[in-house]
């Protein structure tokens, strides 16, 4: 690597998902010097629901600049949800695509470093400090400098003091399936406590993703279970790579920045998996961050302003989505009367729609 130790970077991005590649991509194509950092290697697995919604699709076109990895890939165009005895099903428009985390992490690692950017794995930031006008970032034997810094380390992270969780305890697990001529649908399967995702990913494969109390379920076999049509759809399911999970999942307020780095992806907000946004939240919000941060760069305002703006940007285009995707996610928790009501809601085409469009993100312009 060139000398970057004694470098100054424009941004230096800690945490290579889709939110900080789409973020270094973003900056590096307008001509700044990037840095991004990542603790593990590619290609991996992480819990995901390998979901892309349709207005993520054009977005990950840009960003690869190449044919997007989507387009040999399952296209979901519905959307079923399985709760108590009742099946509701609606149509997703556009098309999301199926699109596993193993596969789009890497390209989009790839891509950042076609851009010029300065990409380094297996890279764990220990520490970040304000100092001098600019920040200095140390990991294990090196330190750089950067006029920027952006927080893509997702929920947790070591360079953030975080409070000790409390309440409920959620984990997230995934793992893949052979099945036999799987269904072309989203599939959602709800239980007291928790939800299942279900969708292919190619080759008679498709992926479990749940979100569970710790005290419901620690496993998938145990989540299967607690639902009907999960339990006798998953009887003669084979698995294909080693189960994946991670914990606790909390919902938090959004927070945009502190001590003056910016926050991506679900460093800033952690939104309910079944909404199916989780990725294209990811590749908004990096860009949305990072064309507020290139006025700094372009010394057209203050940091504190750039800031600012990206801040106004997420509440205006990320958090109305997040609201709406926990009314949903409380909805299922109701009792089981009103959740009969509001399933049988579902069955009206109109309604159905306007569930997934107060879900859906904006285009990050």
């Amino acid at each position: 690597m060139e000398d970057s130790v004694s470098r100054l970077f424009d941004l230096a991005v800690i945490g290579g998902g889709p939110a900080g590649t789409s973020a270094a991509i973003t900056v590096a194509r307008l001509g700044f010097d990037v840095l991004l950092l990542e603790a593990g290697t590619f290609p991996r697995h992480k819990v995901c629901g390998e979901f892309v919604s349709g207005e993520a699709v054009s977005m990950l076109d840009q960003l690869l600049g190449t044919s997007c990895l989507a387009t040999d890939v399952p296209r979901i165009s519905r959307a079923r949800v399985f709760l108590d005895d009742r099946v509701a099903e609606f149509p997703l428009a556009p098309a999301a695509a199926s699109l596993t985390r193993h596969a789009l992490d890497l390209a989009l690692w790839l891509a950042a470093a076609r851009e010029g950017v300065v990409a380094q794995d297996r890279s764990r930031v220990k520490a970040v400090r304000w100092e001098n006008d600019r920040f200095a970032v140390e990991i294990e034997g090196q330190q750089f400098s950067a006029r920027t810094t952006m927080n893509a380390t997702g929920r947790w992270s070591n360079i953030t003091a975080e409070k000790s969780p409390s309440g409920d305890h959620c984990i997230g697990m995934k793992r893949h399936f052979i099945e036999s001529d799987p269904s072309p649908s989203c599939d959602l399967y709800f239980f007291d406590g928790g939800y299942c995702g279900v969708q292919p990913i190619g080759r008679d494969r498709v992926n479990a993703a749940a979100v569970v109390r710790a005290d419901i379920a620690r496993d998938l076999p145990a989540v299967f279970q607690a639902n009907r049509f999960l339990a006798g759809r998953s009887r003669r399911w084979q698995p294909t790579m080693e189960p994946v999970s991670t914990a606790p999942l909390l919902f938090r307020p959004p927070r945009t920045s502190r001590d003056r780095m910016v926050f991506v992806g679900d460093a800033a907000a952690f939104i309910d998996p079944f909404a199916g946004y989780g990725i294209s939240m990811a590749l908004h919000t990096g860009q949305l961050a990072a064309l507020a941060l290139v006025r700094y760069l372009h010394r057209e305002c203050s940091l504190d302003a750039a800031l600012r703006t990206y801040d106004l940007a997420h509440k205006a285009l990320i958090q109305p989505t997040l609201r709406n995707a926990a009314r949903l996610r409380q909805l299922a928790q109701l009792p089981r009367a009103f959740r009969v009501a509001a399933m049988s809601l579902l069955g009206f085409p109109a309604l159905a729609r306007l569930a997934v469009e107060r879900t859906r993100l904006q285009k990050a312009s």
